[in-house]
């Protein structure tokens, strides 16, 4: 039987796996399969043939491939931290996360799978939850509040991220919405077919400016 660690451990433990490689390898190995090939092909034995180690070795400080997701998302958390010291204007602060969020999960959109099975809260979790909070501490909101003006940037930057990577290899509704007779769908073609030859990065940026409008009035104005 593997000698399995009882607990999840974030930090990196002080001594390597029995084949003399280190957690973040073995981490970093998951994270590189996860982008090239899907979720699906990370397991602790394809991990392993990547490593050219046996899977015995990684089960030392990896216990089972929960363990290891929970890190690769921990890891990946840690990335989607904006450089400190954050902008004093609330707008710029939210502004930049939503950025980092958006560009983060469309290069690597198996996270937004990743994420939606759920899993154990790391610390790079908490610090990003930490940053996001004093985002909007300028706006002096009550928690109820900052909590739906920062859920309201993060759903739909993750919502609009998964559409972009949904869709992105969607050939058949692209073909249809193209080859639609503007005979039949005259309102549609205009829409889809004009409004949609702009870039999704583009739609976002003029999306995520009409959010953070809909913050300001909501909360910036004495509207409340």
């Amino acid at each position: 039987m593997p000698n399995r660690a009882s607990e999840l451990a974030w930090d990196e433990p002080k001594t390597g796996t029995a084949a003399g490689l280190t957690r973040g390898q073995v981490v970093q190995t998951a994270l590189d399969l996860a982008d090239a090939e899907g979720l699906e092909a990370v397991s602790i034995r394809r991990v392993a043939q990547e490593l050219d180690a046996r899977p015995m070795s990684l089960y030392t400080h990896i216990a089972s491939k929960d363990d290891l997701l929970a890190l690769m998302l921990n890891e990946f958390s840690g990335r989607l931290l904006v450089p400190e010291p954050l902008p004093d204007d609330w707008r710029e602060a939210l502004r930049r996360i939503a950025h980092r969020a958006y560009d983060s999960y469309v290069a690597h959109p198996w996270t937004i799978q990743a994420f939606g099975r759920g899993t154990r809260v790391g610390p790079n979790m908490l610090r990003r939850a930490e940053q996001s909070a004093a985002a909007v501490v300028s706006l002096e909101l009550e928690p109820s509040e900052a909590w739906t003006a920062l859920s309201i940037v993060h759903e739909w930057t993750m919502g609009h991220a998964l559409h972009v990577v949904t869709l992105r290899e969607d050939a058949e509704l692209e073909g249809r919405l193209r080859d639609a007779d503007p005979s039949d769908f005259p309102r549609m073609s205009r829409v889809f077919g004009e409004g949609r030859a702009q870039s999704r990065d583009a739609v976002f940026e003029v999306a995520l400016e009409v959010v953070l409008d809909g913050i300001e009035r909501r909360y910036a104005s004495g509207a409340r």
